[in-house]
């Protein structure tokens, strides 16, 4: 016999800036709001999170999905102020989704008697740490469920959890819809970039952060230039992303590398991401960690073809020679290489785009939402 559905879940969220894990949040809470399920997000105040789901609420007027403010200012403070909120609300699931919520959490449990059951997100692929409160942490009784956005990420958990039943992948899914109904002839970084209609366009779309790896991009990007003007191909690189740590690195290589710096383009943020990704020909991730790289999705959601390491958990999405050609960590000349099968290479290119879109169904917001409201039923 089943259990009921969990009838209130509070999602915990401590970071302040917007990143993948921040957006799938969005996407389950929301996804979950359309299920009726009544669900509070406590963040600090005026986090991007807190602000999303602010400006959800207005204009979403009848939703069950709340947001509040995470009180305290020290971890045992927000761990006193989330045991007393899941007592006077009768809180049923906490659904944990970074390392500060995880402790936050368990000492909510351990001193002031939290009795909710904790569901915890895991999605970063390096294995936990060896001492003693990480170990304890993970192995308290409170921790009910470990969800895992991969496989590879359940594999690298698995050594220090006593319950390994408590592991469960769950991928993370985007939202098809904002790249439907989208021109594939926009032309707006060749314009925006004075470039030449016929010029190939290759790049990356995410946060400039040092796992990224993109030292690793940019000498893939050296080996490429060559090659392609051989072949007569004029051809631009794009990092599109936000900066987040790796910024100086790669001002410094260019500043070494001069003659790449008129064929390498850093945008910064964009807001207009599924138009501009379906004008590359080519999407080349080369991160060195991965928990699954919910970009790649967004690549086979626009239909261009995928390089990429086999990171993490990438090879979960790409799967090699079917969805997208895989490399290994920092080997920019095999990267190199298959850029260039990609490229010159028409019927492997359909081939990928068209089992990625097939693939791509697997790793829907929807799809998500429905595995993890399951595990609330514990």
């Amino acid at each position: 016999m089943n259990s009921p559905i969990a009838h209130y879940v509070v999602h915990l969220s401590t970071p302040k800036n917007w990143r993948g894990g921040e957006q799938q949040i969005a996407y389950l809470t929301t996804e979950l709001d359309k299920k009726m399920i009544k669900q509070t997000i406590l963040t600090p105040q005026n986090s991007s999170l807190f602000n999303f789901i602010t400006k959800y609420r207005e204009k979403n007027t009848t939703s069950n999905l709340e947001v509040d403010i995470l009180k305290g200012n020290s971890k045992f403070g927000q761990a006193r102020f989330l045991a007393n909120f899941c007592k006077n609300n009768k809180v049923d699931i906490v659904h944990l989704h970074d390392a500060h919520a995880h402790t936050i959490a368990v000492l909510s449990a351990v001193f002031f008697q939290n009795k909710s059951k904790f569901i915890l997100s895991r999605r970063v692929d390096f294995p936990v740490k060896n001492n003693f409160f990480s170990k304890y942490k993970y192995n308290h009784s409170s921790i009910k469920k470990i969800v895992c956005v991969s496989d590879k990420i359940k594999e690298i958990t698995a050594p220090s959890i006593k319950d390994k039943s408590k592991l469960i992948t769950v991928h993370s899914g985007i939202d098809l819809t904002k790249f439907e109904n989208i021109d594939k002839k926009t032309s707006i970084l060749k314009q925006e970039y004075n470039l030449e209609q016929d010029t190939v366009l290759i790049g990356n779309v995410a946060a400039l952060a040092p796992h990224k790896d993109y030292i690793t991009f940019l000498e893939t990007v050296k080996l490429l230039i060559p090659r392609l003007e051989k072949n007569n191909k004029k051809v631009c690189f794009f990092l599109i992303g936000k900066e987040d740590g790796s910024e100086n690195e790669i001002q410094d290589w260019l500043h070494q590398n001069q003659e790449i710096k008129d064929y390498f383009v850093l945008t910064g943020f964009r807001n207009d991401i599924p138009i501009i990704l379906k004008e590359l020909d080519i999407f080349l991730f080369t991160s060195q960690t991965e928990g699954l790289g919910t970009s790649i999705l967004d690549a086979f959601a626009s239909k261009v073809p995928v390089v990429a390491t086999a990171a993490g958990g990438i090879p979960e999405s790409v799967i090699d020679n079917q969805t997208g050609l895989l490399s290994k960590i920092k080997d920019s000349v095999s990267l190199a290489e298959n850029v260039e099968k990609v490229l010159f290479d028409e019927e492997l290119r359909n081939k990928l785009v068209t089992n990625a879109s097939l693939h791509l169904q697997n790793f829907t917001k929807e799809n998500t939402a429905k595995k993890t409201l399951e595990i609330y039923k514990i």
